[in-house]
């Protein structure tokens, strides 16, 4: 989910992306409080797009690890 509205989230650096994570739902929390509903709920929306860019980073970087390490099994195994 892309809103035009926020810079995209692939530009961000990994610390920008967390910052904005956490800032979001620190007023995702405080709008619960005050009960507005319908800010939340932008909010949510907003937060989940910065979230999805984060997983699919991490999924990216365990990706590249595990790539790396099934590289270094194969000189271990000597078949002769």
């Amino acid at each position: 989910m892309f809103n035009p509205l926020l810079k995209d989230p692939r530009k961000l650096k990994d610390q920008e992306l967390e910052n904005k994570i956490i800032e979001l739902s620190q007023k995702y929390t405080i709008a619960l409080r005050l009960g507005n509903g319908s800010v939340a709920q932008q909010i949510v929306m907003n937060l989940s797009m910065y979230k999805e860019e984060q997983q699919r980073r991490n999924a990216e970087t365990m990706s590249a690890a595990m790539k790396k390490q099934d590289k270094g099994l194969d000189d271990l195994i000597n078949v002769e």
